[in-house]
């Protein structure tokens, strides 16, 4: 059984600075512009950065990782510019082996997200990545942002799933926490059926979801903004 556990978000960028110093419940992410009236978790969707370009700058600039410490990479696997190789190698560079598709094209919703598919940017298209740095050595985290998303991300066989909020939870200017509940309880039970005991990572932002639901709906863990 896993202990439940809090996860930090650590933003990092090509000229922001970085800690000395990434732990094993650390998120490591590009630096997100929180957009009016959007939350951060869906502001970091928006095509007014260079995610990829922002984590390799980062990089460079990173020490390397302590013995022990098994931090989060988020890369962009949607990205159709994406070099697998490049990123690999400066994270491996560094001692670094873990990425998770944060963020996820599924956090669109339902109406936006099958048309990304029809042009291969969509879901599988990141599913496809984090297979790919599989193979290179990587231990990966998948991302669930839809029902829909379950199955292939546990068909993956990651060391963990990120359970994220989509633009469907968006009402009344806010992102409902049932909703996030749900997404949270559905992966759970996909995950005892299929005999799993992949942890499960809730990212709540800002949302009014207390360490105590998330564990009733089945995380182990919880990120907060």
């Amino acid at each position: 059984m896993h202990l439940f556990t809090i996860w930090n978000r650590i933003e990092v960028g090509a000229v922001r600075h970085t800690p000395g110093v990434y732990r094993s419940n650390n998120l490591v992410i590009p630096a997100i512009s929180r957009v009016a009236d959007l939350a951060l978790e869906l502001s970091g969707l928006l095509p007014n950065r260079d995610h990829n370009g922002d984590l390799l700058a980062a990089i460079e600039r990173m020490p390397r990782c302590l013995t022990g410490e098994r931090p989060v990479f988020a890369v962009l696997a949607a990205d159709p510019f994406l070099r697998v190789d490049l990123m690999s190698d400066r994270l491996a560079q560094k001692g670094y082996r873990q990425v998770v598709n944060l963020p996820s094209v599924g956090q669109y919703g339902a109406e936006l997200t099958p048309m990304l598919g029809d042009l291969d940017l969509g879901v599988q298209r990141e599913f496809r990545i984090l297979s790919k740095f599989k193979a290179g050595g990587f231990d990966i985290a998948a991302t669930v942002a839809t029902e829909q998303d379950i199955g292939a991300a546990l068909a993956l066989d990651p060391e963990r799933l990120f359970v994220v909020p989509n633009f469907d939870f968006w009402h009344n200017d806010r992102l409902d926490p049932d909703r996030l509940i749900a997404l949270c309880r559905a992966t759970a039970e996909a995950r005892e059926e299929c005999a799993s005991e992949v942890p499960i990572v809730l990212l709540v932002g800002r949302m009014p979801i207390s360490a105590t639901q998330a564990r009733d709906a089945g995380a182990n863990a919880i990120l907060f903004d």
